[in-house]
């Protein structure tokens, strides 16, 4: 099974963006980090989104990510838009900060990147230890329907940039329900105007805990749980503190 910092490397970081899908946009976590407070963490920041949108509306916000090349890419579109960005290379289960945050957020079903119960665990008591005593998480949880995602095997999303064809498509997919665990296997391609494809398969693995499960796992590791919010379509907004 692939780590997340080793699939969002080459030409996967640099397709990434055009061909996301998924990401909302920045506004909730522009108000997340009003309401509770900077400064801010953002946990897998990938190439900028929304981070960039953040820190452009005059918020103090750090990102973290595991990937050098999505982090890269990062840097370069703050500089395209004039913006400072302070960013941390770290693997969000093992990641250490100098600093204490009073708001932490993981956007756009990330937190699915870990391979396990464990890694989720040590994931949370990384962002305990960096939380002020009175500060708070957002964690966007994606429980997606898998008969729903098999629909897709065989689709491909397509966009054009510069007479560039950008592709990307699911071409299996399999569902461990034991371990609760999606592994997709996504084909990129990059087709130049004279018919060229560069392209790479890779495999995308998830892995999927419901409101409940996800909410034991918060408590163990130390938080009391504030609020679900489940207006946003398939991701689920679950709101955490520091227990007391």
């Amino acid at each position: 099974m692939n780590d997340a910092a080793d699939f969002y490397t080459g030409l996967i970081a640099e397709l990434y963006e055009p061909l996301a899908s998924g990401i909302t946009g920045s506004r909730r976590f522009i108000d997340f980090v009003k309401t509770h407070g900077e400064p801010a963490l953002e946990i897998c920041c990938g190439t900028g989104q929304p981070i960039l949108d953040l820190i452009e509306a005059g918020l103090d916000v750090e990102g973290l990510d595991a990937s050098e090349d999505m982090l890269k890419i990062c840097n370069e579109n703050s500089r395209k838009r004039n913006l400072e960005v302070t960013l941390h290379h770290s693997k969000m289960q093992d990641f250490a900060v100098p600093r204490k945050y009073r708001s932490v957020y993981v956007a756009n079903g990330s937190i699915t990147l870990l391979s396990s119960d464990a890694d989720l665990h040590n994931t949370l008591a990384r962002i305990r230890a960096c939380l002020a005593p009175t500060g708070t998480v957002l964690i966007d949880l994606d429980v997606p329907n898998v008969a729903d995602l098999r629909k897709y095997v065989g689709r491909f999303k397509t966009t054009e940039i510069d007479g560039y064809q950008l592709r990307v498509g699911m071409t299996h997919l399999e569902w461990n329900e034991i371990s609760q665990q999606i592994v997709a296997e996504l084909r990129y391609e990059r087709i130049d105007p004279k018919g060229e494809v560069e392209s790479v398969d890779r495999s995308w693995a998830r892995t999927i805990w419901n409101v409940d499960q996800f909410s034991e796992h918060l408590v163990n590791a130390g938080f009391d749980l504030r609020s679900v919010d489940e207006s946003h379509g398939e991701l689920i907004q679950v709101f955490a503190s520091v227990a007391t």
